[in-house]
């Protein structure tokens, strides 16, 4: 007979409770009068009306058959990049044949396997766990493998009630050296040093740093490895400055993979300082002087000519300037202290003699930055380009002003230029502007309107310049015909002209993928090929031309490392062949932090190491009880005794024949007893 509990007991009343309640109050009124009434069966009567009420009730026995279910085992195989690295994915392939073998011998066993690639930041067991038991109750899993490096990115301290047994592919005390950043600026002051701060980590005292900054010649030193190692970083330059530092490869290492870092310093300027030369006041002068003071990393020097001195309006000297404005000292002395001159609606004027003028021409061409904004005086040939400044200037005036209204439009090359590249969204919306100087470019033009090129940008010799062909660009601050982007377009403008570096419009960029090197270089004419040398030594190739002005080229890598790319006067450092920087980390296989978080919070498991190549023999299997932790080097699984149910019946307590015979005795028990 199958056992049953008070939990499996249900009742079908075969009428509306509320009516079963009112036969109930209205049998115990009855017997209530009738024990008043001193009745001779009182027993016999309250069995019946218990009897009777039990049978309407129409109690019953729920019974169930069920099922035994296989315990689930889950096997993870990490496929991430560090098994590969290390040349440690075939060892995995090797052991989890291995152990499907082992288990194909235990009965009553729901295997199911996964594999655990690499996620954004790094190789997560968690929610690769999560996801192969995810339709599984925790009672049924009887445990979990493991194969893999022991190297996880996610906090692998959650609690399981299972046991997670690692098989490690890889021996004990691996060595792996490899270079560990500490501290690393992205930017520094030009003048000044940066200092990087490395450690080598390897299990020998010293080894052999090689620091590349630039294309100067490498310096190689011996340090002592498990210290902190400071490189000394000078800062010449105004730009991104690439270093790459590097140890060499041992015989007895797992990978070089990272044995190499390769980094990026700014040089930028503390403070920058802006000359701003406005040739005749005007509405927008001020326009211009409050977008460079907004910036509180700029100082600003103001030179406003109120006056020509050949004008005649009889005030006196004296009443024209509080101080005699140093213009020698800063034209021809201190010139090279200023990161950008501006020259607004300049015109020429004997206040600054061509020696003055010639001295900011050969300053811009060794590396100055030049803005010029045009006004009329340039269609009359007495402007900036009638000055011997005129061979650094990007346009070229034709003598025509054109002052019919029309609206700023970015041209194609503005289009994907860093400088103007984010502003397209909104360009449709942009107020008009009311003037512009006819021109012929020479350089990229990124802004146009009226069919005439509006903002023009040139790299001239070492340094830079650009034009704004209108004197009506400061509508665009006092929100004339809806405004734009003044603020945003001419600062970007202004560091362009000063070299931001993510403002660079020519620019190599570096990127690695797993088993390849990605390189692009964006320039507006053909960079030529490009020199490549990496660990296997040194091989030219040739860029193709995706889109406008990009130029990209890709390059398989056999061998992880350290490579140096030359385009042109572009430089970079770069370590190729990976795909995700986390993975090469640390590549030493070491399973002590899962083992210590599930003897902390979970039910326990073993760790054995099985060689890199996964054939070292696994443990016994053993069975074990639902709430018994896996400890020792067996591979513990539990017994859940999870069971399923495949029908159920109900079977009425008593039969109703019974239920009628009862009452009929206790009825006729109840009438002899009364009728003595």
């Amino acid at each position: 007979m199958t056992p049953f509990s008070i939990s499996d007991l249900i009742f079908e009343p075969g009428a509306a409770i509320w009516l079963l309640a009112l036969i109930a109050i209205g049998a115990c009124v009855a017997l209530a009068l009738y024990v008043w009434r001193n009745g001779r069966a009182p027993i016999l009567r309250f069995l019946t009306v218990l009897i009777g009420l039990l049978a309407l009730g129409g109690p019953s026995i729920v019974r169930e058959d069920r099922v035994a279910l296989p315990d689930i085992v889950a096997i993870i195989v990490d496929k991430s990049e560090s098994m590969a690295l290390s040349g440690r994915n075939f060892g995995a392939e090797a052991a989890l044949e291995a152990l499907q073998a082992q288990l194909g011998k235990t009965p009553n066993l729901d295997v199911r396997i996964a594999m655990m690639g690499d996620a954004p930041n790094g190789t997560n067991l968690g929610p690769v766990l999560d996801q192969v038991l995810g339709d599984s109750a925790q009672q049924r899993v009887a445990g979990a493998f493991v194969l893999s490096d022991g190297q996880y990115s996610d906090p692998v301290d959650a609690v399981r009630p299972f046991p997670i047994h690692q098989i490690l592919i890889g021996k004990q005390n691996e060595r792996d050296k490899r270079i560990i950043v500490k501290a690393a600026p992205r930017s520094a002051p030009i003048g000044e040093i940066a200092r990087i701060i490395v450690q080598i980590d390897d299990n020998v005292p010293i080894a052999d740093v090689t620091v590349h900054i630039g294309q100067e010649p490498p310096q190689t030193r011996t340090v002592p490895t498990g210290q902190d190692i400071i490189i000394e970083i000078p800062i010449d330059r105004r730009g991104a400055i690439p270093v790459a530092i590097e140890t060499s490869i041992s015989d007895d290492e797992i990978s070089g993979a990272n044995n190499a870092v390769a980094l990026s310093v700014s040089g930028v300027r503390d403070r920058l300082r802006v000359m701003l030369v406005t040739g005749e006041p005007y509405a927008g002068a001020r326009a211009w002087r409050n977008l460079l003071k907004s910036d509180p990393s700029v100082d600003l020097v103001q030179f406003t000519i109120l006056r020509s001195p050949d004008k005649q309006d009889y005030t006196p000297v004296e009443e024209l300037s509080l101080i005699q404005f140093p213009t020698r000292e800063l034209f021809l002395e201190k010139i090279d202290s200023f990161d950008l001159v501006v020259f607004d609606r300049f015109k020429r004027l004997s206040v600054l003699p061509d020696e003055y003028l010639e001295s900011v021409a050969q300053w811009v061409e060794n590396g100055g930055a030049f803005l010029m904004l045009a006004g009329p005086a340039e269609a009359q040939s007495e402007g900036v380009f009638a000055t011997p400044i005129a061979r650094v200037i990007p346009a070229i005036p034709t003598g025509k002003t054109i002052e019919t209204p029309f609206r700023p439009q970015l041209t194609q090359r503005g289009l994907n230029h860093p400088v103007s590249a984010g502003l397209v969204e909104q360009s449709h919306t942009w107020g008009k502007w009311l003037r512009v100087q006819s021109s012929a470019p020479r350089g990229d033009v990124l802004l146009e309107g009226g069919g005439q090129p509006l903002l023009v940008l040139s790299q001239v010799g070492k340094g830079r310049s650009a034009a704004i062909m209108s004197d009506q660009a400061w509508l665009w601050r006092r929100g004339y015909d809806g405004g734009g982007p003044f603020d945003e377009l001419f600062r970007r403008t202004s560091h362009w002209l000063m070299k931001e570096a993510d403002l660079e419009a020519d620019r190599l960029l570096l990127r690695s993928a797993t088993g390849t090197l990605l390189i692009e270089r964006r320039s507006p004419l053909d960079p030529g090929p490009v020199t490549i040398v990496g660990p296997s030594g040194a091989i030219s190739l040739s860029l193709t031309q995706g889109t406008t002005n990009v130029w990209r080229g890709e390059v398989k890598v056999d061998v992880p490392g350290l490579f140096q790319v030359q385009s042109g006067d572009k430089q970079g450092f770069i370590v190729a062949g990976i795909g995700s920087p986390v993975e090469a980390r640390v590549l030493r296989a070491d399973g002590e932090r899962l083992s210590v978080a599930q003897t902390k919070n979970g039910a326990g498991g073993a760790m054995v190491w099985v060689g890199r190549d996964g054939k070292t023999g696994l443990p016994p299997i053993v069975r074990i009880g639902a709430k018994q932790d896996a400890r020792g080097l067996e591979f513990g699984l539990r017994r859940t005794g999870a069971n399923a149910i495949t029908a159920t019946r109900r079977d009425p307590i008593i039969a109703p024949w019974v239920f009628a015979f009862l009452l009929l005795t206790l009825s006729l028990g109840a009438w002899w007893r009364e009728g003595r």
